[in-house]
């Protein structure tokens, strides 16, 4: 068996992260309400082409202003990496060192991004979103002192923010184990149900006015006039702006280009079934988001349904080989927490999904703003930080097209380039540096 419960799916949809979103564990038992298909032409000031964490956002911070906005889905809110991710909420950038040809130097970003921090819970308080968003922390654990994170520790609390640097008498009464001996404990991030949070947004933005389209794909975008007309199977959207927020825009036939703006990586996730109270009474006792550095193997978060979630890579060409990663996630459980062994924890789902990302060197990969066209702007390629940055960027776009004010964009607009070696970053980390790092932690080499 390659994948667990009712997941059904081939070997090619794992290897590629197309697999069926109830493979993932993020949707309810009873799947929430859907959208329906756009099956008449009509007319909006705004058109947002997908209904992830970028494109919900885009269109609720529109709604707010009081702006004529479609939504048009391929298939559901929250159906491709905006509801596939892992579940961290990271309030903190890894790397400033990009943002410096950003406008102002990054500056007005690192700003907008350090007041907006929290914005996943705000979102979720400030439209009753059930998005199961607990503001628990993070912790960053090592097994040694490590210079580079106690370098970001100071970066960031000259910033104002809650972070310690922890040793392991600290780490012992949080994570319940005596395998790390430094770390760093984020007091603000935490964890989210991207899936729930994302339908949240944009049933959000429903209630202020958008009207949002599942099961529409957009065939064609095109120039009418002084604006444009996105098509879908059975209707239409004449608007004077565009915004596309797809991940990756793949297998889209319009502006072809975007699709060649991406540094892709298959990621695997996995869910294990309602955890023995014993084992919830031990591990993470804090319930912080926790993430092992500098390798990242398994990042852990215990969700409101009782259940362990971790990711990792998959082998190439194996991404459908469940059994083998969950063994590889209870090893590391088991030899960290001891007290797991022996403990019933099964596995309960296992899904794929696929990030994009704008720079082929790791925590490098910040999102893009691109000028398609006259019109036609696309906020994309999110990386592995989509939870926080797609509502974040979402909104100061939405804010900008709403004032009619384009000097308040934080990214700077490019126009679509193609990159070189297009699946460099995923060999690099799916073919080397992934399987080194399982190799290091087993024998303690890390």
């Amino acid at each position: 068996m390659t994948a667990s419960n009712s997941c059904t799916a081939t070997r090619a949809e794992f290897e590629s992260g197309t697999v069926p979103i109830h493979c993932s564990a993020w949707p309810p038992a009873t799947l929430t309400a859907s959208y329906p298909a756009l099956e008449q032409d009509i007319e909006a000031d705004v058109v947002v082409i997908g209904a992830g964490l970028a494109g919900s956002s885009v269109a609720l911070h529109l709604a707010e202003r009081g702006i004529s906005v479609v939504v048009v889905e391929a298939a559901q809110p929250g159906d491709g990496a905006s509801g596939r991710n892992a579940g961290h909420v990271q309030p903190f950038l890894d790397a400033l060192e990009p943002l410096q040809s950003w406008p102002g130097q990054g500056q007005p970003f690192i700003d907008f991004f350090i007041e907006n921090r929290n914005i996943v819970f705000d979102l979720c308080a400030r439209h009753g979103i059930d998005g199961d968003a607990v503001k628990s922390g993070m912790v960053e654990a090592a097994y040694k002192k490590q210079g580079a994170l106690e370098t970001k520790a100071a970066r960031w609390q000259k910033l104002g923010y809650e972070v310690d640097v922890i040793g392991a008498d600290r780490l012992r009464e949080m994570l319940g184990t005596d395998a790390y001996s430094y770390g760093l404990h984020w007091r603000e991030g935490g964890q989210v149900n991207p899936y729930l949070f994302t339908h949240g947004l944009t049933s959000a933005a429903a209630g202020l006015g958008a009207r949002v389209f599942g099961d529409s794909p957009a065939l064609s975008c095109d120039k009418r006039g002084q604006g444009w007309i996105v098509t879908t199977p059975r209707g239409s959207v004449r608007a004077q702006k565009v915004i596309i927020c797809t991940n990756g825009h793949t297998g889209n036939a319009f502006f072809p280009e975007l699709a060649r703006t991406r540094y892709p990586l298959v990621a695997c996730a996995m869910a294990t079934k309602p955890l023995p109270q014993a084992v919830l009474d031990t591990v993470n006792p804090a319930r912080v988001a926790l993430t092992q550095y500098p390798a990242g193997l398994f990042p852990i978060v215990i969700d409101g349904r009782k259940r362990m979630i971790t990711a990792t890579i998959p082998y190439p060409g194996r991404a459908d080989a469940a059994q083998t990663y969950f063994a590889y996630f209870l090893r590391y459980l088991h030899r960290t927490f001891p007290q797991t062994r022996g403990a019933a924890i099964e596995l309960e789902s296992y899904w794929t999904g696929v990030t994009a990302s704008s720079s082929h060197v790791y925590h490098n990969d910040f999102a893009k703003l691109y000028e398609v066209a006259d019109g036609v702007m696309a906020l994309m390629n999110l990386g592995t930080w989509g939870n926080v940055m797609g509502p974040l960027l979402g909104m100061n776009l939405a804010h900008a097209i709403a004032a009619e004010r384009p000097q308040d964009l934080l990214m700077p607009v490019e126009r679509p380039a193609s990159v070189r070696f297009p699946r460099l970053f995923e060999f690099k980390i799916r073919h080397l540096a992934i399987p080194a790092a399982r190799v290091a932690d087993r024998f303690g080499l890390v």
